[in-house]
């Protein structure tokens, strides 16, 4: 058994948006607040009672309302509709007749968060990926945490050129992405069930635990960057690589944004 007390303090990860963020995240700047209770001495309110004070005071149904936890707030609202949340927040401190006091405010994508800026996009080609890994997940992970994949080439997602798998990545510190990775495939896990957040409350799905250690293949793939765009400087460098090989990063042509390059135009033996 592993050491935990070995784990790393801190790691970068960097994710573009996907579809589901996104609509996550309307519905959340549509929908939602964050609450907490002021002017205690230590001890929380208690959720129902903090549920019952919020639909008491604004006339909400329990089932067009959820309430839940929270950190470093106190509690998570979604409500049904956007009505609702403006109701709430058109009277940000809430009083009670037993005296417990709270506030409001609207969630927004912000919340606990710094402005970000990823400066550098480059095209890579992954090659030993076997065939029925070509995935957006798979490379996601491929190449590494500090990229973010842009969009898979279209021949690649077609599978009409598979000598690599050739994709635009995001990053703001290109020195960080591999040159090789290993990439071990496990067998695949029982799905769960797909829901939305529950309104009311639902109990939640459990999957059975395993029984036995995830068997699978390991394979040893090559990360090759055939271009890197810096959209600061507005400049490209089109790097040549060699398969079977790990990149020297030495060997390039410099050129002025834009620059795009086909499959097969670089030094690959």
């Amino acid at each position: 058994m592993d050491d935990l007390a070995d784990r790393p303090s801190q790691e970068a990860v960097f994710l573009s948006a996907t579809g589901e963020i996104d609509r996550l995240r309307q519905k959340f700047s549509a929908r939602s607040i964050v609450a907490w209770q002021v002017g205690t001495q230590g001890s929380k309110v208690d959720p129902n009672v903090f549920a019952d004070d919020v639909r008491s005071a604004f006339r909400i149904r329990r089932s067009d309302i959820q309430i839940t936890k929270f950190h470093p707030k106190d509690f998570f609202i979604t409500c049904a509709s956007q009505s609702d949340r403006d109701a709430i927040l058109r009277q940000p401190r809430l009083a009670t007749k037993s005296g417990r006091v709270y506030l409001f405010r609207p969630w927004e994508e912000g919340l606990h968060g710094v402005p970000a800026c990823f400066r550098f996009r480059a095209r890579v080609c992954i090659e030993g990926l076997p065939m029925h890994a070509r995935t957006d997940e798979a490379v996601a992970k491929i190449i590494g945490r500090k990229c973010s994949v842009h969009y898979v080439e279209e021949y690649s997602h077609r599978r009409n050129y598979n000598r690599t798998f050739d994709l635009w990545i995001w990053t703001d510190a290109p020195k960080f992405i591999p040159r090789s990775s290993s990439f071990s495939l496990t067998n695949a896990d029982e799905e769960g069930l797909p829901i939305d957040i529950p309104l009311p409350d639902l109990e939640p799905h459990h999957n059975p635990p395993p029984e036995e250690p995830k068997e699978g293949w390991t394979y040893n793939v090559l990360i090759h960057i055939d271009t890197l765009e810096d959209l600061h400087c507005k400049l490209a460098r089109a790097y040549d690589y060699q398969y079977g090989a790990e990149d020297d990063g030495v060997r390039f042509r410099e050129f002025l944004l834009p620059c795009r390059r086909e499959p097969d135009v670089g030094s690959q033996n």
